[in-house]
């Protein structure tokens, strides 16, 4: 809930009294039950009135129904955690130093910046003004910032919807790139059918040191502070894109893991849902041998794009069972396929793929990609039991490639952070996230 109260200038004396009375009787509330906004003058009310959009965490923002974006998108959630007062999302094109103008999405905790409702209280409680020396940080956030890559048919919206504001209301600043192809970030040159995996892989590498204020060469005015602490999440497609971006970032290191690159401070990797470092290919032969059928969906609904027209083959791909019984209405997918058939106007150069594959540079005894050793944390490896694209024997690849013994499985279907048991994949990263160093 919110109280917002309205100070006339002229009577400011008599209702600092009384916002002091009110703040200590409410001390006995449960942490971050009440977001004061304590207004002075008609003009600041003016800054209330026409502009935040409030809801609670369990709402979470949705992306516009229609594929077509309006850029900026400004929305405020209000939260009763107290790690993370007022939550902003915003989508925005930038200019990547890597040569691409490229749609990210970010959704921040409002904590970096002080509110004039802050500071104001600031002052009442403590005799401090709003002259910017509140000891809320101007540029840092206490957790370390989420990194999210979407996979095929999807862009940097699939994580708005619930993964972005969950995080950040529990004090993740979170930023999504939309990869080349998508419809917010078109593919290089114009009117490409095709993206190579190193295109992705460097738009990757500017979009992730874009992140820091300190970059020189690109300015996204995030205010995440210099070299910020990165954990870096990777969905299906994306998965092996940030396999890729690993392969890349860490061949920059000596043979004793000496980093020669300080522009990205990676603490974590999470692979969701990930295709393998093999690809797509041995896992459709794998459901050629085991049903004919399932690899007939999953190479039409893909390669010649039903999935975008065909409701059911949609859900069976992507949402899981045959009804809304997964929390996925006819109308979302709908609305999903909108932006599928918008973020498929350029796809993966397979061809081209297939000759820089993970799984070609693997340790050929234990399966275990060349840099694992240089990671900063253990990683995490998830896999959803409903998943009709990424099967075990897939998933089991990833968790090997990764260095790690078993990967983690929640119920869900293949787009883990869509549809109603998105949290159950968003509680495992968070878990996850919670052993961070």
């Amino acid at each position: 809930g919110s109280i917002f109260y309205i100070v006339p200038e002229r009577t400011m004396k008599f209702h600092l009294l009384f916002l002091r009375f009110l703040l200590l009787a409410t001390l006995s509330l449960p942490s971050g039950a009440f977001h004061f906004a304590a207004i002075v003058g008609s003009s600041h009310w003016h800054s209330i009135a026409s502009g935040a959009v409030y809801r609670t965490p369990s709402s979470p923002t949705n992306v516009p129904k229609s594929p077509s974006r309006t850029l900026p998108i400004l929305t405020s959630i209000t939260s009763s955690n107290p790690s993370a007062d007022v939550v902003k999302t915003t989508v925005q094109q930038v200019q990547l130093a890597s040569g691409t103008s490229a749609e990210i999405i970010s959704c921040l905790p409002l904590r970096n910046k002080p509110s004039f409702s802050l500071n104001f209280l600031s002052s009442v409680l403590f005799g401090k003004g709003g002259n910017g020396k509140s000891k809320i940080s101007d540029q840092n956030f206490d957790k370390p910032t989420l990194a999210f890559l979407h996979g095929s048919f999807h862009a940097s919206w699939c994580w708005e919807e619930n993964y972005m504001p969950y995080f950040a209301s529990l004090g993740y600043p979170c930023v999504g790139l939309s990869l080349q192809g998508t419809g917010g970030t078109p593919a290089i040159p114009e009117g490409a059918k095709k993206v190579k995996i190193d295109s992705h892989v460097k738009d990757l590498d500017s979009f992730l040191r874009g992140l820091s204020d300190d970059d020189q060469n690109q300015e996204f005015g995030l205010g995440l502070g210099g070299n910020p602490e990165i954990v870096l999440i990777g969905h299906s497609f994306g998965g092996l894109t940030t396999m890729k971006w690993l392969e890349t970032f860490y061949d920059k290191k000596d043979e004793k893991g000496h980093d020669h690159d300080d522009g990205i401070n990676l603490l974590g990797v999470a692979l969701l849902c990930s295709v393998p470092p093999s690809g797509n290919g041995p896992m459709t032969l794998r459901y050629l041998i085991r049903s004919f059928s399932d690899s007939w969906k999953i190479t039409v609904g893909f390669a010649m794009k039903k999935a975008i027209n065909d409701k059911e083959l949609c859900r069976t791909l992507f949402f899981g069972g045959s009804d809304d019984s997964n929390g996925v209405t006819d109308e979302d997918i709908e609305r999903y396929q909108g932006y599928f058939e918008r973020d498929t106007v350029a796809t993966i150069d397979l061809t081209d793929l297939a000759s820089k594959l993970p799984s070609l540079r693997v340790d050929k005894t234990s399966g275990k990609a060349q840099f694992v050793d240089f990671l900063p944390s253990e990683p995490l490896v998830l896999g959803a039991s409903d998943d009709f694209i990424v099967d075990k024997e897939g998933l089991d690849e990833t968790s090997s490639y990764m260095g790690l013994d078993a990967p983690v499985v929640v119920d869900s279907p293949h787009d883990v952070m869509l549809g109603g048991k998105w949290k159950n994949g968003a509680d495992a990263v968070l878990s996850w996230l919670n052993k961070l160093p």
